[in-house]
C-alpha cells in the first residue's frame, strides 16, 4: 500500500473535507472522573481507601497541569466531565472552563448505562446536562458514555435531548450517523486502543494489573494511528486521563506528541464539538454522504442463544 494512495474501497478512506486544506481531523479529548469510580463501585469502603482516593484525587493537581500544557500549546480541547465532579470540585473543574475548553457530559457519577434502568439511565443524563448548562451557561454538545458503557436507549435519548454528536462507539473509524426511533446524531468514534488506560493504568487493587508502557512506548502507538489517519485523510480522537498522563514523564510526552503535530501545519488539532460541527456543516452543503447505522443493534435477547445455549437444534420460533 502506498502511503499517499490508501486504497479507495472498503470504506477506509474519509470523504469529508478538513478546513483549512488539514490532511486529517484529530482530537485530543480528556475525561475527567476523579474518584467517582471508586465510589460507585465500593459504596461501602470507598470512602476510606486511601491508596486508590488519592491517586484518583491526583486529577486536582493534574488538570491544572493539563490546562497550562495546552495554554501553551495555544489550543482548546474537550474535556468529558462526571457531572457530580462539578458539583464536588468546581474550583478544579473551572480551571477547564475559564481556559475555552469545551466540556462534554460523561455521566454524572460514571454510572454505565447498560446497567441503569431506562428511568435512572435518562434522569442521570437530564441531571449531568443540567450540571453542565449551569456550569458553563450551555448545554453540552456531546457525550462520551461512562465506560463507554452505551445502552439500546442512549441513542434516542442524546436525540431527544438535543446533542450534537456522541463519542462512545467504535463500529466505524470515520464519522457516521446514528439514527435512532427518536432522531439522529453524528458519532465521532473511539478506539479503546487509543484510550491512555490499556497503556499505562496499573491499579491492581482496582482491577487494572496491566504492564505499563514507558510514555515514548506509548507514543508511539498513538502516533502510528495518527500517521494512518493523516494517510487515509480521516478522524481519529485520542482519550487521557490526567490522573494517568498528567503525571510528568507522560504529560511531557504528550506535549511533545501534540507539539509535532502541530509542527505539521495540515493536521486540524480541534474540539470534537467543532469537528462535529463542521460535518453536520458539510454534511448540510451535500459535500459529503456519511454512512449510516441505525440503533439499537438489538432489541432483546436473541433467539438463537437460547436455543444453542439449552442445547436444543434450531427451530424458529412460532
Amino acid at each position: 500500500m502506498s502511503p499517499t494512495q490508501p486504497p479507495a474501497g472498503g470504506g477506509l478512506r474519509c470523504t469529508i473535507p478538513w478546513p483549512h486544506g488539514a490532511k486529517c481531523a484529530v482530537s485530543i479529548s480528556w475525561d475527567i472522573d476523579i474518584d467517582t469510580t471508586l465510589h460507585l463501585e465500593r459504596p461501602a469502603s470507598g470512602f476510606q481507601e486511601y491508596e486508590l482516593l488519592s491517586s484518583s484525587r491526583y486529577e486536582e493537581v493534574a488538570i491544572k497541569s493539563v490546562v497550562d500544557a495546552l495554554a501553551e500549546l495555544g489550543l482548546r480541547q474537550t474535556f468529558f466531565v462526571c457531572g457530580w465532579c462539578i458539583e464536588r470540585y468546581p474550583d478544579t473543574c473551572a480551571l477547564i472552563r475559564d481556559a475555552g475548553h469545551e466540556v462534554a457530559h460523561h455521566g454524572y457519577m460514571h454510572e454505565p448505562p447498560n446497567e441503569q434502568s431506562p428511568q435512572a439511565e435518562l434522569h442521570w443524563l437530564e441531571r449531568g446536562v443540567d450540571i453542565i448548562r449551569a456550569f458553563t451557561g450551555r448545554p453540552p454538545l456531546g457525550w462520551r458514555a461512562p465506560y463507554a458503557a452505551f445502552s439500546s436507549r442512549s441513542a434516542s435519548y442524546l436525540a431527544r435531548m438535543g446533542f450534537v454528536y456522541d463519542s462512545s462507539l467504535s463500529n466505524d473509524h470515520n464519522p457516521y450517523l446514528i439514527t435512532a426511533d427518536e432522531g439522529s446524531l453524528l458519532e465521532l468514534p473511539i478506539d479503546i486502543t487509543m484510550s491512555d488506560a490499556p497503556h499505562y493504568a496499573h491499579v491492581p487493587t482496582a482491577g487494572y494489573a496491566m504492564s505499563p508502557k514507558t510514555p515514548a512506548q506509548a507514543i508511539d502507538y498513538f502516533m502510528s494511528v495518527i500517521d494512518a489517519t493523516y494517510e487515509i485523510g480521516g478522524f481519529t480522537t485520542t482519550v487521557w486521563h490526567p490522573e494517568l498522563s498528567g503525571r510528568p514523564a507522560r504529560l511531557l510526552a504528550w506535549f511533545d506528541m501534540v507539539r509535532a503535530l502541530q509542527s505539521r501545519g495540515d493536521v486540524w488539532l480541534a474540539p470534537l464539538g467543532e469537528i462535529a460541527e463542521h460535518v453536520g456543516r458539510c454534511v448540510s452543503a451535500g459535500q459529503v454522504e456519511l454512512r449510516s447505522v441505525a440503533l439499537p443493534f438489538y432489541r432483546e435477547p436473541l433467539f438463537e442463544t437460547g436455543v444453542i445455549l439449552r442445547g436444543q437444534g434450531l427451530a424458529a420460533p412460532d
